[in-house]
């Protein structure tokens, strides 16, 4: 555990804008721990459609225990406009409660970013640290989130911003769910649906976002599948 901490710190103290998250967000991260967890794998996969851009992430996930994880986000960007690109991103999480035993859940999240624009090297362009509570719904009928953010980019100021969200199953095997966030990259809107093939092993996602930033304002689709407990 002092080993998974100390990690912890020495990428927070790194205090390298992100998007990472716990899907099927794509910013909010939860601090729900899954009681079953412990030494496991996941595999997260979504593919984005913002205005000229696309992207595909690949994201395998580690769990050590149902409090501690870490996570590496694999991106493709293709942007007819801005040029296409590689990125990165490093993220760890330590949960400090559980909602199980404790009836709520809250930890912190590190995260850092690397990128690769095309035909140039590699370059580090931020970190994040996240403290991250969850709270669930009378009678375990959902989840709400709650994300306080400090983003350090390169060259540029850091930044204090937010993520909200809540998920609540529907109807067997499916979740509603949404996110409104402001952080270093502008401000997102997103919500959509996830249906469990196979509870708690594996999802597909279907959703819409909304994304306004400095760069200009985009809508699109997110489409999901993600593995669990391999």
């Amino acid at each position: 555990m002092k080993t998974r901490l100390a990690c912890l710190a020495l990428l927070c103290a790194t205090v390298l804008p992100v998007v990472a998250a716990d899907r099927p967000y794509l910013v909010t991260n939860s601090a729900a721990a899954e009681e079953d967890e412990e030494n496991v794998w996941s595999v997260e996969n979504w593919v984005r459609r913002v205005g000229t851009q696309r992207s595909l992430t690949v994201a395998p996930e580690y769990a050590f225990d149902p409090q501690t994880s870490v996570q590496l986000e694999l991106r493709r960007r293709v942007d007819r406009e801005a040029g296409n690109g590689h990125e990165i991103e490093v993220e760890v999480k330590h949960l400090f409660s559980r909602i199980a035993r404790d009836g709520f859940g809250w930890g912190v999240v590190g995260i850092v970013q690397v990128e690769r624009p095309q035909g140039e090297a590699w370059r580090r362009t931020s970190a994040e640290l996240s403290a991250a509570f969850t709270l669930p719904f009378a009678e375990g009928e959902g989840l709400a989130h709650l994300n306080l953010n400090l983003t350090k980019p390169v060259d540029e100021k850091r930044f204090v911003g937010y993520a909200l969200a809540a998920e609540r199953e529907i109807a067997p095997r499916t979740t509603l769910f949404g996110e409104v966030t402001h952080n270093a990259d502008g401000r997102l809107v997103h919500g959509g649906v996830r249906y469990w093939v196979k509870r708690e092993r594996l999802a597909v996602d279907v959703a819409w976002q909304r994304v306004r930033s400095d760069e200009g304002r985009g809508s699109g689709l997110v489409l999901g599948i993600a593995w669990y407990d391999l």
